[in-house]
C-alpha cells in the first residue's frame, strides 16, 4: 500500500467519524421528543415491579377498601374524597417546601 493510499484511507476514516458524530447528534435531538413518553414508561414499569413485590399488601388494602364500601358507602366516599384532596394539596405544597428546605 502506498503512502497516498494510506493518506486517502486516513482521510476517509476521519470523514466517516465526522459523519457518524453528526448522525449521533441528529438522533439525540430527535430522541428528545420521546423523552417524556419513555420517562412515563419507566415509572409505570417501576410501579409494576413494586406491585409485584407487595402483592399481599395490595390484596389486603383492596379487601379493606371493598369492605369499607360495602359496610358504609357514604363514609367511604367521604374518606376517599378527603384522602384525594390531601394528596392534591401535598402535590402542590411539596415544591414550595422544597424551596424552603434548600435555604
Amino acid at each position: 500500500m502506498s503512502a497516498t493510499e494510506v493518506q486517502d484511507l486516513l482521510a476517509r476514516r476521519e470523514q466517516l467519524r465526522a459523519r457518524s458524530a453528526r448522525l449521533r447528534e441528529q438522533i439525540a435531538q430527535r430522541a428528545q421528543v420521546m423523552r417524556p413518553a419513555l420517562h412515563l414508561a419507566d415509572r409505570v414499569r417501576a410501579g409494576a415491579g413494586w406491585a409485584r413485590g407487595h402483592r399481599a399488601w395490595l390484596a389486603l388494602a383492596g379487601a379493606a377498601v371493598l369492605g369499607a364500601l360495602a359496610a358504609r358507602p357514604r363514609h367511604a366516599l367521604s374518606l376517599g374524597l378527603r384522602v384525594w384532596s390531601g394528596w392534591q394539596l401535598l402535590r402542590r405544597v411539596r415544591p414550595v417546601l422544597a424551596l424552603f428546605g434548600r435555604r
